[in-house]
């Protein structure tokens, strides 16, 4: 047995040698060679002419499928190792994964949730739909009639795609941190990123998904492979076990896991790949070929591995992307270290695909690449087990003690603004939900038409939206349920211009939108026929919520949490630009921590508890005298510091969550869009708040707002909600 393994091995080498020398002899133009020595031997690759940033790959009835820029090409690999771009189809954001199913090809794109395209004319493929998921949708795994979307924090969520033009939401289980999904035989695993674990999940029943098993990885999870009973995960960034001097950026590696029983899996193997810590880019992915797997880690490149004995993997070669686009060699990579010539390391691999005697790599950045692999490349048919049973949607019913506007499945409410009772819902594709509300009761009076909706804010007898891809609505509230456009930002020079939520004050000149990037847009509105750009504020930390402030504090200043990222506090009365009074670096809160203004001061969400900061007396974060909420039993340990790790391991709870104050009856919410909770406090004497209520919802809930002293809750997938 042994002898034939190392016949095996030999071979491969053998292949490998080969392309070096066929490149060294000239015969292949432009062919390149780099790669990390004592990882086996280098395996040649050349640049598909003409392509562009590409970030995830899937063949599927012969064509290969590309995510490039914003959008989705399709290619025909009749001739394997020359791809022709047959159609493109753009627009659709910050693309991450790839699946098709059939005529269908999935993908999701971050802030810019699910989007469904129809391929079955190749050369003209065309949007059918988008789907507003629980949050930032990263992971995709498509099985029949199911799509399973890795959110991040927010976990694993179950979309049925039986009609792709009308995808509906069926259920959501939070897990650490979701980056890649999979379905297979009644099970859904999610490899979670900072936690370094693969979640195990029994999906028998889809509307009650129920954790069965924890798989430890000794390095930040992502994607996986799963084969009959052995699963293969790729890991990265920071090790998990070891000496604290020597963990960081040594999570780079394979680990192979027998999973024959789901509730008890044992970890077989680990080959570890070169140490290295890069942010940007903290993706991995592992491919199966026979008795190889393709692993790609994103800076170090992709390395080939002999798997055929799981408890003893061998790295046969690898190859780096190079540090420039071999098209446009004056266009350098965007981060110095990449560009860094004393490290070997190059263009990020977004994605592989196994091709017939190819490997299909993506250069995030550069463009996609083919490496020739006849005799180790062979494309794998999927075997997913039993079909998953997509469950009936479910009738309307009592929400968690709330009163409920409906189920709102396909199209989840977002936000609400409330104009005397009436209440204007930003309920996405669905268009603006006008309601009616008295006592108990909220009745529906009309809906507004406009194509896509995500935030709405009410200023006087005027509403401001955040619409998407075509900018900023300004409205006049002509009577309650008429509303006429008097103007229109159309777009914000954003990298993607998708706007998601947009804040509005009272007597205040300026409104501020996001597009849930690193960035905040100032728009001048005092003439609302031209609204007018002012300025954009890089934010260090990504703003994947509402963090934002819903009022100005001494009726000028604007508060924003970043994630994980700290505060910052802008002067909108200041002449010309708003004027950044406040930006602390120090971690105030995870990803669903808010701020409200209070009066003179803010309250914010501050590591489980809450603090206030007074904006013309600032004081840095770490010095914030921190609060435990009424019923709150313990404290959280604070970030031990401002690093990477820190921010991406910080601690988790459900008490802080997007702050809501209501200056009338003086009760504050936190809503938890993580945990799907929703807490209630007297906040009448500041200094001894008292906890009303706590409200555990079916959705994720966005950030609440108050209607004659009742909590009012945009309830995403559950609909609006009305405290009764």
């Amino acid at each position: 047995m042994k002898r034939l393994m190392k016949k095996q091995i030999v071979s491969v080498l053998t292949i490998l040698s080969a392309f070096c020398t066929a490149f060294a002899g000239g015969v292949h133009r432009h062919k390149i060679v780099n790669f990390h020595k004592g990882y086996g031997e280098p395996i040649p690759f050349e640049k598909v002419p003409g392509t562009g940033p590409t970030m995830a790959l899937a063949i599927s009835g012969g064509k290969l499928y590309a995510l490039e820029g914003d959008g989705l090409s399709v290619y025909d690999i009749s001739d394997p190792v020359n791809p022709k771009r047959l159609g493109f189809v753009g627009g659709m954001g910050n693309v991450r994964q790839l699946k098709v199913s059939g005529n269908t090809a999935f993908l999701t794109s971050r802030q810019c949730g699910l989007w469904a395209v129809d391929v079955s004319d190749s050369r003209n493929p065309k949007i059918l739909s988008n789907f507003d998921t629980v949050e930032f949708a990263t992971g995709l795994d498509v099985v029949g009639n199911l799509a399973v979307v890795g959110n991040r924090v927010y976990g694993v969520q179950c979309v049925d795609v039986s009609d792709p033009s009308a995808m509906r939401h069926i259920s959501r289980l939070r897990t650490d941190e979701s980056q890649s999904v999979m379905y297979n035989g009644g099970l859904i695993f999610s490899g979670d990123w900072a936690g370094g674990e693969i979640t195990v999940i029994d999906a028998s029943d889809l509307e009650n998904l129920k954790v069965v098993s924890k798989l430890a990885l000794d390095g930040y999870g992502d994607g996986f492979e799963v084969r009959g009973n052995l699963l293969y995960a790729s890991t990265g960034q920071h090790k998990k076990s070891g000496p604290e001097k020597l963990r960081h950026g040594a999570g780079h590696g394979l680990e192979i896991f027998d999973i024959s029983d789901p509730r008890n899996p044992k970890r077989l193997s680990r080959v570890s790949f070169p140490s290295i810590y890069f942010g940007p880019c903290d993706y991995w992915t592992p491919r199966l070929s026979g008795k190889y797997c393709f692993a790609s880690d994103t800076i170090n490149g992709v390395f080939l591995l002999d798997v055929s004995d799981a408890a003893s993997p061998k790295i046969l070669g690898n190859l780096i992307l190079p540090k420039r686009d071999p098209e446009n060699p004056d266009k350098k990579l965007p981060f110095a270290l990449l560009r860094d010539p004393k490290i070997p390391q190059g263009d990020p691999v977004s994605s592989i695909a196994v091709g017939d005697g190819v490997l299909y790599i993506a250069g995030t950045f550069t463009g996609l690449y083919v490496a020739r692999m006849d005799g180790v490349a062979k494309p794998e048919m999927r075997r997913a087990g039993s079909l998953p049973s997509i469950p009936p949607p479910p009738s309307a019913g009592d929400c968690g003690g709330l009163i409920t506007s409906g189920p709102e499945l396909v199209n989840p409410i977002r936000a609400a603004a409330v104009d005397g009772d009436t209440v204007y819902a930003a309920n996405v594709w669905g268009g603006l939900k006008i309601f009616r509300l008295s006592p108990g009761k909220m009745e529906l009076l009309k809906v507004e038409k406009i194509p896509y909706v995500a935030d709405v804010k009410r200023v006087g007898k005027r509403l401001f939206t955040a619409e998407g891809k075509n900018g900023i609505g300004v409205y006049d509230i002509v009577s309650p349920t008429e509303l006429k456009e008097v103007g229109r930002l159309a777009e914000l020079p954003s990298p993607v211009n998708f706007v998601q939520y947009v804040w509005a004050f009272e007597g205040c000149p300026v409104i501020v939108a996001s597009c849930a990037n690193s960035q905040i847009y100032f728009i001048d509105v005092s003439d609302p026929a031209n609204p007018r750009f002012i300025n954009k504020v890089f934010c260090p930390q990504i703003l994947y919520g509402n963090y934002g402030s819903q009022k100005l504090a001494c009726g000028k200043y604007f508060a924003l949490n970043r994630h994980v990222g700290g505060n910052m506090i802008f002067d909108l009365s200041a002449p010309g630009t708003p004027k950044l009074v406040n930006s602390d670096t120090f971690p105030m809160c995870h990803q669903s921590g808010g701020v409200d203004a209070m009066g003179e001061k803010f309250i914010t969400s501050r590591c489980g508890g809450y603090a206030f900061i007074d904006p013309e007396n600032i004081v840095p974060t770490r010095s914030l005298k921190r609060f435990m909420f009424p019923s709150q039993e313990r404290e959280l340990a604070d970030a031990p510091d401002e690093s990477m790790r820190s921010r991406a391991e910080f601690p988790k709870n459900d008490f802080e969550g997007f702050v809501s104050y209501d200056p009338e009856s003086k009760r504050l919410a936190v809503a938890n869009r993580m945990y799907g909770v929703c807490r209630l406090y007297d906040f009448s004497d500041a200094a001894n708040p008292k906890f009303l209520k706590k409200y555990e919802l079916s959705s994720n809930p966005h950030v609440p707002v108050f209607w004659r002293g009742k909590l009012l809750i945009p309830g995403g997938y559950a609909g609006l909600l009305l405290e009764k």
